[in-house]
């Protein structure tokens, strides 16, 4: 069995999530042009071979199993272009990780790939940095964007608008239905 998998490149890395979760007896092989895993989930066998597209360092490259996924690694033989394909063929099971991938042109500083292999929130790719306070603080401090004057005090009230507007004297559902009329022969 295949398992799913995403994957990412910076210059000088290429990261590959294999997404099994609670795999035991992970082992990762790294060849100078090809990338090998296995384990086992729910006792079946998992296992995959990618031939890639460039070469790697394989001393260099490492993996981390998470319990939610194994993170792979791979250290480039050069650094440089992108690759823009994992393998040299097609296969159906790899898919990019649009939450880690980042194009050549929009590297700056720190091209990090988020907490490797530390935890963070499983798939989430870890939070780089972010500090959560600051961001609420600014998102706060968007003038008329903020919460400020959500508490009616500019609002005019429904109710008064409504009145004016012609035969729909209130919410007509809370109403009592008109008395059936007694029923009489004639």
């Amino acid at each position: 069995m295949a398992p799913s998998t995403v994957w990412a490149e910076r210059p000088d890395v290429v990261v590959v999530t294999v997404e099994v979760v609670d795999a035991e007896d992970v082992e990762v092989k790294f060849e100078a042009g090809a990338m090998e895993f296995k384990g086992k989930v729910d006792g079946k066998e998992v296992t995959m071979k990618l031939e890639l597209k460039g070469e790697i360092v394989p001393e260099e490259s490492t993996f981390a199993n998470t319990k939610r996924q194994v993170q792979i690694k791979m250290k480039k033989k050069e650094e440089g272009p992108y690759w823009n394909m994992l393998t040299k063929k097609k296969v159906n099971n790899v898919k990019i990780d649009w939450s880690k991938w980042k194009d050549e042109d929009e590297l700056e500083g720190d091209a990090g790939l988020g907490d490797f292999g530390m935890g963070g929130m499983g798939g989430m790719g870890g939070m780089g940095g972010m500090d959560m306070a600051q961001m609420m603080q600014q998102m706060g401090g968007m003038g008329g964007m903020g919460m400020g004057g959500m508490g009616g005090g500019d609002m005019p009230d429904m109710s008064e608008l409504m009145a004016g507007a012609g035969g729909m004297g209130g919410d007509s559902d809370d109403e009592e239905p008109p008395a059936a009329e007694p029923k009489t022969d004639a």
